[in-house]
């Protein structure tokens, strides 16, 4: 049974079609596979965190009056903009 840090630490080779300025730019880099393994994690688990891009106007205003604090004058701002666009 192959436990899940042992999996981790297991290697394999693989040919994926890149850039040729990607390559050049790698090639600068100290430990490439490292470097590779590093973005391509980074990648597949930011996939599924959602970004400011996909929360609508509401949610943005929303938020950022938590930050501020509901009695502070900027939240009170955000209130009245948030009315304006209704």
């Amino acid at each position: 049974m192959v436990f899940e840090k042992e999996r981790r630490e297991m290697r394999i080779n693989r040919t994926f079609s890149i850039p040729v300025d990607l390559v050049h730019d790698l090639r600068k880099k100290h430990n490439q596979s490292e470097t590779v393994t590093r973005a391509l994690r980074k990648y597949l688990e930011d996939e599924d965190t959602p970004t400011i891009t996909d929360a609508s106007e509401e949610e943005l205003i929303q938020e950022l009056r938590l930050r501020f604090g509901l009695g502070d004058a900027k939240s009170e701002l955000l209130s009245t903009i948030r009315a304006m666009m209704k």
